[in-house]
């Protein structure tokens, strides 16, 4: 039998490490922590899903955690002063959320920007898919800076601006809304 106590447990401890957040001290990872790593990331979500959708006996939504949501007036209280990755962005809003609440993830923003003309997923060399800004994207901030991973790699990492960012909190709420679906 499965212990929904234990598997509650689980899927948030996944949720908080997916948005780079430490589950025993609910303090942010450092950008350049591997969990951070956006395959690692996008793992971690897939996997909270998972455990999201095993129902015996009670799930989460009928254990108290509501539906991510941030008003407009409260996603105009948040500061931003510096471009960010996605994660770091997501982390951002998050920590505005009460805790009953289920978090953003940065796969359903990044969802969102593809669908609104933002970012487009293409296959790179190596075929894995990534996520790139489109000349749309380009024009509200989002850009790249190629880095180097800790292997020593060279990557392109996806930059947002500050007018980026706030232009994502203006549509919170409809990115919000978006999850859902």
């Amino acid at each position: 039998m499965i212990d929904m106590e234990k598997l509650v447990t689980a899927k948030v401890w996944i949720e908080k490490l997916a948005n780079g957040i430490n589950p025993l001290n609910d303090e942010l990872v450092k950008d350049d922590d591997l969990i951070n790593n956006v395959h690692i990331s996008r793992c971690l979500f897939y996997v909270a899903e998972l455990l999201g959708e095993i129902k015996v006996g009670t799930t989460t939504e009928r254990r108290g955690r509501k539906p991510f949501f941030l008003s407009s007036k409260d996603a105009a209280s948040i500061h931003i002063s510096t471009p960010n990755g996605i994660a770091n962005f997501v982390k951002l809003v998050n920590g505005n959320i009460p805790a009953d609440m289920k978090p953003l993830s940065a796969a359903l923003v990044i969802k969102w920007l593809r669908n609104e003309g933002f970012l487009q997923e293409v296959l790179r060399g190596d075929g894995h898919k990534t996520n790139l800004p489109t000349e749309k994207g380009n024009s509200l901030g989002i850009y790249t800076e190629v880095q180097r991973n800790s292997e020593g790699l060279e990557y392109q990492r996806v930059v947002y601006s500050v007018d980026a960012q706030r232009f994502m909190l203006n549509k919170i709420e409809a990115i919000a809304l978006s999850t859902r679906s």
